[in-house]
C-alpha cells in the first residue's frame, strides 16, 4: 500500500520566510516608535520619507520626468489630506496624527495606455512617525503586474529617517521549462530528445526593504536595500543609493545609484530602477499646502535661563525662521518679538514672576504653537499653550 506524502514546496517556506522577516522588521520599528513616543518631539527634525511628504508639502499634484540605464520614465502623482478637521501645516509643529490619500501613475516613453502603472495608498502619519497601506497594478515588461498588496512604517530621529516595508503580488514572469522524452522506435534504437522553451505566466513574488536617509538643509542622501523572492527559489538581493536636492519649494533634483525591483518602487512615482537622473515639479507647493522640510520654519529646542538682575532670557532654536514671536500671560498676551542671535538661536530678555506661567511662540506669522519641550495645556480661546515653571 503507497502512502500519499504531501510536501512543502522549498519557494512556499522561502515566500513564508520573507513575509515573517518583513513584518518582524516592521514590528521592531514599531516597537522603536513606541519605545520613543515619548521623546521630545524637538530632537526629531525631519519629516517622513520624501515621497510620502504629500498632501502637506508638495501641494494636491507633483509630476516627474527621468533616465535611468534602461529606458526614459515618467510619473504623476496626485493627494488628498483625510484629515479635513486639522490645520494644515499642524502635522509639521506638533504630534498630532494626520491621514492622507495618495493616487499615481506612472508609464515609460514607449508606454500606451494599457502598460501604464497605477498605485494608491493610505498613510497615516505624525511628525515623527508614520506608516501606509498601499495597491497596485498594471505595468509593461519586468514592471506588469496583475495586484500588488504594499504596507511599511517609518520612523524619524534627527537627523535620520528608517524605513521599513514589504510589496508581495502576482507579477508576469519568465520561467523556464526543460521537456525531456525518450524515442524508441524499434528495439536496437533510440533517440533522447531535451527541449527548453521560456515561457511567459504569472508567478507570486515577495520584496522586502529596508531604508535609511540623512537629510542636511536641501539635500538628502539615502541608502536602500532589500530582498525579492520570485518565480526562482535563488532570491535576489538588491540595493540602491539616492541623492535629493530641493533647488526650489517646487523643484526636486534626484539622482540614484545601482537597481531596485519594479515591486519595490510600486507606490514611489518618482524612483528609478537603475541608476538614474531625474526631476519633480510641483508646482502648486504653498504655504497653504505646506513647503518642504528644508524651506519650512520649526521650532526644535527652548531655554529659559534666569539672570542675576532678576530677569529671564527666553533663547528659541529655530530652523529657517526669519521672524520669531513670544506671547506668554506675563506680556498680556501681547506678541514680543525675539532677536536672532546667530546659528538658528532667538532670545530675548523679560520679567517673569516666580509661578507657573503660560506661554506661546509663532514662527513667520503662523500658528501659534507651544514651545518645544514645555509641558502642555488647552487655554480657552487660545487652544494649547506651553507651561513655563519660573522659581
Amino acid at each position: 500500500m503507497k502512502e500519499n506524502v504531501r510536501s512543502i514546496h522549498p519557494r512556499t517556506v522561502a515566500h513564508a520566510f520573507a513575509w515573517v522577516l518583513a513584518f518582524s522588521a516592521c514590528a521592531l520599528a514599531a516597537s522603536a516608535f513606541a519605545a520613543s513616543a515619548s521623546a521630545d518631539p524637538a530632537e526629531g527634525e525631519a519629516l517622513r520619507p520624501e515621497w510620502l511628504r504629500a498632501p502637506e508639502t508638495r501641494g494636491p499634484l507633483a509630476a516627474a520626468i527621468g533616465v535611468d540605464a534602461q529606458r526614459a520614465w515618467w510619473g504623476i502623482d496626485g493627494a488628498v489630506p483625510l484629515s479635513f478637521w486639522l490645520p494644515r501645516t499642524r502635522t509639521n509643529v506638533e504630534n498630532v496624527p494626520a491621514f492622507g490619500l495618495g493616487l499615481s501613475v506612472t508609464g515609460s516613453a514607449t508606454s500606451d495606455a494599457s502598460n501604464l502603472h497605477y498605485s494608491a495608498l493610505i498613510d497615516r502619519r505624525t511628525r515623527l512617525t508614520g506608516g501606509w497601506l498601499g495597491v497596485a497594478t498594471g505595468g509593461s515588461g519586468v514592471q506588469s503586474s496583475r495586484f500588488r498588496v504594499g504596507t511599511g512604517l517609518w520612523r524619524a530621529v534627527a537627523p535620520f529617517e528608517f524605513e521599513a516595508g514589504v510589496v508581495s503580488g502576482m507579477e508576469q514572469g519568465v520561467t523556464r521549462e526543460v521537456t525531456h522524452w525518450t524515442v524508441a522506435p524499434d528495439t536496437f534504437r533510440s533517440h533522447d530528445t531535451t527541449s527548453v522553451n521560456d515561457v511567459d505566466r504569472l508567478a507570486f513574488s515577495t520584496t522586502a526593504h529596508s531604508a535609511i536617509r540623512w537629510r542636511f538643509g536641501r539635500m538628502e542622501l539615502g541608502a536602500m536595500g532589500g530582498l525579492t523572492l520570485g518565480p526562482r527559489n535563488t532570491p535576489l538581493r538588491w540595493a540602491q543609493a539616492t541623492m535629493h536636492v530641493q533647488a526650489s519649494p517646487h523643484v526636486l533634483v534626484m539622482a540614484a545609484y545601482g537597481q531596485r525591483p519594479a515591486a519595490s518602487m510600486a507606490f514611489e512615482p518618482a524612483a528609478g530602477g537603475y541608476t538614474m537622473l531625474g526631476i519633480r515639479v510641483a508646482p502648486w507647493a504653498s504655504h497653504d499646502w505646506g513647503v518642504p522640510r528644508s524651506t519650512a520654519p520649526v521650532a526644535v529646542r527652548w531655554r529659559a535661563q534666569p539672570l542675576e538682575d532678576g530677569g529671564t532670557v527666553i533663547r528659541l532654536r529655530c530652523h529657517n525662521a526669519s521672524r520669531v514671536e513670544l506671547a506668554a500671560d506675563f506680556t498680556d498676551w501681547a506678541p514680543v518679538t525675539l532677536l536672532s542671535t546667530g546659528n538658528d538661536w532667538w532670545e530675548r530678555s523679560v520679567t517673569i514672576p516666580p509661578g507657573l506661567h503660560e506661554v506661546q511662540v509663532r514662527l513667520d506669522g503662523g500658528v501659534w504653537q507651544v514651545p518645544p519641550g514645555l509641558p502642555r495645556t488647552a487655554r480657552e480661546f487660545a487652544g494649547d499653550v506651553g507651561v513655563l515653571v519660573i522659581e
